[in-house]
This record gives C-alpha cells, structure tokens and sequence, in this order.
C-alpha cells in the first residue's frame, strides 16, 4: 500500500522528535555542571596519585572552569602546585580553599604549615586555634602548635605541643621525629632523642625525614655505620627523594670518601633527568671541588644518555662556560631555545651567553619575555636586572632586583644589584640604607659591612668606614674585597705601602681580580717605576692565564713604556681569551694607532660591528676613526648607524652633528643632535662646543657665547674653544674679548689649521 505524502511527512516528523528528545537526554546528562566538575575532579585526583600532575592540573582546573568556587578542586589543584614546588600558586590555592571550605580542617593545617615555613607564625597559629575550635583531638593542630612554639624559641612549650599530638596519636612517626628533634636540643633530654627516632623509623620504615635525622645523631655520635644505614634506608624509602640523596652524599663527603659521594651524585642525576635539582647537584659538586674537567666529560656522557633532558643540558651548559667552551654553550642554549623554550632556566641561560658576548640588548628583550611569563622566577628576575644594568637601562635594573629581593630577601645577589645601581648612581645614601638592612638581616655576611663601609668613605668619615671593612674580613677571611676597600681606603691615606699589601692579600684570595691589579700597576706607575708594574703584571698572568683583563692592562702599560710590538700581542691575546670584549679591541686599537697602523685599527672595528651589528659604541668608535683619517662622509654614515640602534648615545650625537655643521649640512638636524649630546654629557666641554657651533651657524650668538665662556673656563687650555669662542664675540661686535681668544688660539696650537683660521679671522678683526 502505498503512503501518502502527509503520512509519511508526519512519520518522519516523529522520528525526529524521539530522536531530538533522546539527544536532549544524554546532552543534559552529560552537561549537568556538578556531575561534569566531579568527574574532572576524580580523574585529576587519579592523574595524581599516579604522579602525573601536568594532567592532574589540567583536570582540576577544568572542574574550576565550570565552578569556580568548587573548594574541592581548589584544595586538590593547590596539592599539586605544592608537589611540583609552586609554593605561591599552591598559598593562593589553599587560601582559597579555607575561604570557600572553612570547615577543612585538613586545608587549614597545610594553609598553617605554610605560613609557617614563610615566616608567618602568627597566621599559623590562627589556621591551628581554628582547627582546634573544630574538633579539639586533633593531633596536626597541636603538632602545628609545637612548630611554631620551635620557631619562637620556647622549646619547653614546642614540647608539651607535639607531646599532646602524640597522646592522640602516638602512632604517628613524624610526632617522634618532631619530638627527637627537641630532646637533642637540651642536654637533660637528648639521651631519649635517638629513641625518639627509633621508634618513627619503627613505626614507618617510609618516612624519609626520620632515617635522614637518626641518620644524622648517628654520625655525630661517631656511629657511621649506623648513619650510612639509615640514610641508605632513607633512599630506599623514596629513591626519587632529593634531600635523601643529597644527604647520603653530603655524609660520604663528611666521612671523606669523595669517591662515593660523586657516584651517589652521578646516580641521581642518571636516574632522574628530568629533575632540575637532581641534574645541579652533580655540577655544583663538581664546580666546589675544582673538577671541572671531570664535570664536563660526565655531563657530556649524562646528556648523550638522555639527549632529551633539559636540565641535564643546563647543568652540562654551566659547567662548559665556566670551562671558557662557550662555543659548545652556545650550542646547548640554541637546541634548549629550540625544544624547551618555555623553561626560565633556559632563557637564564642564553641570556648569560647574551651578555657574556655584548648583547646586552637582546639579553634584555629575551629575559624580560621569561619574566613576564614567570614572574615568581627568582633567577629569571635577578638576571633580568643584570642584563638591563648592561643596556644601560638602570631603572628596570633597579625594578628587576627589587623584584628579586621580593621573591628572595636573603639573597645576596640581589642586594649586590641594588647596591652596584647606587655605586653606579653615586647614590651613598641609598647604598648605606642597602648596607643596613643586610647587616640586620644577615650580620654575618661580609656584603652589608663593605657597603655600609663604602657610603662612609664616600662621606670622608675614614675611621667608621676603616672599622666595618676589617669587620667585613673579619666575617669573611676568604673575601677579596674586604681587603680590596681598605687597601684603596690606604691610598686615600696616602699610606702607599700597606694599600700595595692589601693589594697583594686580595690577590690571594682573589688571583683573577683585575681591579686589585691594575691599582697595584699604578702604585708603582705613579712612583715612575714601569718595570715593577709590567714584572707585576706578567707574575699575577703566570697565577691567572685565562683572564683577557689583564692582558688589556699589560698592553696599557707595555704601550705606555713604547713597547709597541708587546702592546699589540697582549691585545691579541686578551682578544683570543675574550673575542666578545670591547675593551680588548680598544687596548688593540690603541696599540695599532700608536704603531701607526691606522687602516688596520678601522678594519678591525669594521669587523667588530659586522659581529655585533647592535652595538652602538662599536659603530661610535668606528665613526671616530674614520673622522681621525679624514673619511667625513664614512664617518657620518656610522655615526648615523650608532644612533638607529641608539638614539640618545650622547658621542656619536656629539661628533655627527659638528660634521653637518662643518659639512654645511641641514642645520636644525644637527641642532638637534648636539641638544641630544648636551643633554646626556652636561659638563662636557665637548658637548658644549658643538652645540654652541651650531648656534653661532644659525645666528644665535648670544646662546653660543654663554655655552663657550662656560666650556672655556672648565678647558683653558682648548684652543678650539677660544678660537669659536673669538669667532663668536666677532659676530656680538666685541671686538677686544674677540682679539684676546683668537690670539689664545694661536698661542695654544700654532702651526694647526686652528691656528692659521685665527689668523685668518684677526686679519678681518683688523
């Protein structure tokens, strides 16, 4: 029978909609908001218990996505970030938590424990009174309480605390750690410590920081078998445990046998390569034991192993630069930029080879991208204020290390930062500030003292200052510095003999210290003695031969003397050590110009500026030694190109715009550059000159005159001054002051083309 049209339309319309409604079925099943985040919760929780917290993560803020305020997610997701050491994600996580959950009482004893551990033991004991208002049996509150009664000292009442968590559950093992830990501390006590420890590794063989402590009250009992027994068993508690490796090598080290502790060292760099700790432990064990050759053909072997672990290259990379192997550092940063792109470490890295090659800019550009995309980043931060000190940029410098000493406030090098910014600023008030707060915070670190030191000499009050660079040796015999500060304290003195053995005592302790060398050079330069200072040189070179700065002295002083020939092959050599290093191409441009090889001297720079096209001074210098042979039109040329990649870099500013004007090219233009150099070098006669130069060309006298009587007085002896200056009183009708600067000119530079342009302009005079 065959159907009509509208029945089966109708038909049709039928099966769509039980079809639509069973689709409407499972979408709004499937869809329902509370079952949808519980099931990205349990399975964040299944990716976490099988330790993949990437996707753990992934999947509990999944279930925040679709409710935000889901305190279950947030307490799970701030677990994790704890595991994989993101202290701040994880607080912000577990305050979250309490704030949604406040009847957590687990959340509110690790919110407690992290306080604690941050220093902040008064909101600790807030989370632990909370959790006591709760459910007053419960043993982590009161174990919360006994670590924060440690903290304050009162180790009686630390005690009674952790006693009291044990009465509630005497069978937990990090109670009798807890309590070992304060028996050992008093004498009447410490005899139950040991048992104390026994009885937690008895009652959890896994818990790792009871084998590390009774491991440790073994050793200093002279038990060492025993302490290599648990720490062994500390490590087979947790092989992929750091702080049980790193202990068990630190106690073969404390037992002398150097032999075990680097194979325990090697194995967990080999068995967890993907562990950025577990890789660096190995390379600073090998950096502190001066094994750095050793350091590189293992790391080399670890990296061929596991050709895909990141950290292991990083450790690899460090060691081949303190080797001076930057070429193969290089290498490693380029495949790390490549692969693992997103690490900090990794812009760390290739921000340093940035800086060690002069490219201070893309140092900056590269690790102020890390700091944006890893703000809490500690290292990322101080490097950051390093690269932007280089560039010239000190007020992100000053932001970076403040930033750092935020994240970090013990870290000496980021108080270094901020005190060399105010060095650099001759800004002794806020150095003395910085000195302070360090002394305060670590006194008996060497750094607070010297600073403090610095800002009082600086102030010429010589005795305070004197009294804190011997507390800074005192603090730190081993430091250079201290006796580097007192030795130039000396010289201000004038007590020349005790500054030249200060001098000697930093070399000691500091055999690469090039500041220490070149002052003891000029004691005996000053007293006319080159000899002594180019013997002295050579003897400190024998202790330090990879160091290109003393090379750069000893072409400073061997061309000094008219040894031209050494000059050069010290430059050379000080170019080889460092091919990066401006300052040993200009100590080899110096020598070339003084031998009188000046086109060699141009290519040279020529070839700098090629390996470093983003270098404004090399294009300056450059610039100058073209103006030197004569080549104007070279010269403005790359003058021009210094200021495309610099546009305030005040010499090249200076000498382009005195060769427009003397070129008769636009005028504003030039006007333009000599304001820009005046602007960064105020007290320069130089600058002055120029700019004056182009007023007088664009008629303005009265401004030229003022800038020159003030050039002229701070150089009286510039017969270029005095003959614009004449020029210019010439042009105000001033006929007398106009003679007397002209004839200086004369007087000051005869047979010049200043000189015969003087004489010119006093014929006119007259």
């Amino acid at each position: 029978m065959r159907m009509s049209r509208a029945t089966a339309s109708l038909r049709l319309f039928a099966v769509l909609l039980a079809a639509s409604l069973a689709l409407g079925s499972t979408t709004g099943c499937s869809r329902d908001p509370n079952k949808q985040k519980h099931k990205y919760l349990e399975s964040g929780k299944r990716y976490a218990n099988d330790g993949k917290l990437k996707e753990a993560t992934i999947q509990f803020s999944n279930a925040l996505k679709v409710d935000r305020n889901f305190a279950d997610a947030h307490y799970e997701l701030a677990k994790v970030y704890l595991k994989q050491g993101s202290m701040l994600p994880g607080y912000a996580e577990l305050l979250r938590t309490v704030d949604l959950a406040p009847t957590n009482q687990q959340a509110r004893i690790d919110l407690g424990n992290l306080q604690l551990a941050g220093n902040a033991p008064d909101k600790a004991t807030e989370q632990a009174n909370a959790v006591l208002a709760l459910n007053s049996n419960n043993a982590d509150a009161y174990a919360l309480l006994s670590g924060i009664a440690a903290r304050k000292g009162d180790l009686p009442e630390a005690t009674t605390q952790v006693q009291k968590a044990l009465s509630i559950d005497p069978n937990r093992a990090s109670f009798h750690t807890a309590l070992g830990l304060l028996q050992s501390t008093n004498p009447v006590t410490a005899g139950q410590a040991e048992d104390q420890m026994r009885k937690a590794v008895t009652l959890d063989s896994k818990n790792v920081a009871s084998h590390i402590v009774l491991a440790s009250m073994l050793q200093k009992k002279g038990d060492l078998s025993g302490a290599l027994e648990q720490m062994n068993a500390a490590v087979a508690a947790d092989p992929k445990n750091i702080v049980a490796r790193s202990s068990l090598a630190d106690l073969y080290l404390r037992q002398n046998n150097a032999t075990m502790a680097e194979e325990t060292l090697r194995k967990t760099a080999e068995d967890m390569p993907d562990d950025t700790s577990a890789a660096s432990m190995l390379a600073t064990y090998y950096i502190r034991s001066g094994q750095l050759d050793k350091g590189e053909s293992t790391y080399a072997d670890l990296v061929a192993k596991h050709p895909k672990s990141a950290p292991l290259k990083l450790s690899y990379a460090q060691i081949l630069m303190l080797k001076k192997n930057l070429p193969k550092a290089r290498e490693i940063g380029q495949e790390l930029a490549k692969d693992d792109s997103g690490m900090p470490e990794v812009a760390v890295l290739n921000g340093m080879l940035m800086l060690n090659d002069g490219k201070a800019n893309d140092a900056f550009d590269l690790l102020q991208k890390a700091s944006k995309a890893n703000p809490d980043n500690f290292q990322v931060k101080l490097w950051l204020g390093r690269a932007a000190r280089a560039k010239g940029d000190i007020p992100a410098a000053q932001q970076a290390f403040r930033d750092a000493t935020r994240l970090n406030s013990k870290s000496a090098e980021a108080q270094e930062g901020l005190a060399q910014i105010s060095l650099d600023r001759q800004d002794f008030t806020t150095l003395a500030q910085i000195g302070e707060s360090t002394i305060a915070a670590s006194p008996q670190s060497a750094n607070g003292y010297l600073w403090r030191g610095m800002a009082e000499g600086s102030q010429k009050h010589y005795d305070r200052a004197e009294a804190d660079f011997k507390e800074a040796i005192k603090a730190d015999p081993n430091n250079a510095n201290g006796y580097f500060e007192l030795a130039q304290l000396r010289l201000v003195q004038k007590n020349v003999p005790e500054a030249r053995a200060l001098l000697e005592q930093t070399l000691v302790h500091n055999p690469n210290s090039s500041r220490a060398l070149r002052l003891l050079a000029t004691t005996y330069m000053v007293e006319k003695q080159p000899a002594k200072a180019i013997a002295r040189v050579q003897g400190q070179i024998a202790k330090a031969p990879q160091n290109g700065d003393m090379y750069n002295l000893l072409s400073q002083l061997q061309g000094a003397t008219g040894d031209t020939n050494g000059a050069i092959a010290s430059a050379e050599k000080a170019m080889q050590l460092n091919p990066g290093d401006p300052i040993a191409v200009v100590a080899y441009t110096r020598a070339l110009l003084t031998s009188g090889d000046a086109n060699k001297a141009v290519a040279k720079w020529q070839q700098w500026t090629n390996d470093h096209p983003n270098d404004a001074q090399g294009f300056t210098v450059l610039g100058s030694l073209q103006e030197a042979q004569g080549n104007r039109d070279q010269a403005m040329a790359t003058y021009k190109k210094a200021l495309q990649i610099q546009p305030d870099q005040p010499i090249a500013a200076n000498n382009l715009a005195y060769l427009m004007v003397e070129t008769g090219q636009n005028i504003d233009v030039a006007l333009s550059y000599a304001q820009i150099a005046r602007r960064a070098m105020p007290n320069s006669p130089s600058t002055a000159d120029t700019l004056a130069w182009a007023y007088y060309h664009k008629g303005n006298f009265s401004s030229a005159r003022d800038l020159l009587e003030d050039a002229v007085k701070a150089a009286p002896d510039n017969a270029a001054l005095h003959y614009h200056l004449g020029l210019t009183y010439s042009k105000l009708s001033n006929t007398a002051d106009a003679t007397t600067h002209l004839k200086k000119a004369v007087t000051l530079a005869p047979n010049s083309q200043t000189a015969k342009d003087a004489e010119k302009a006093l014929s006119q005079l007259g």
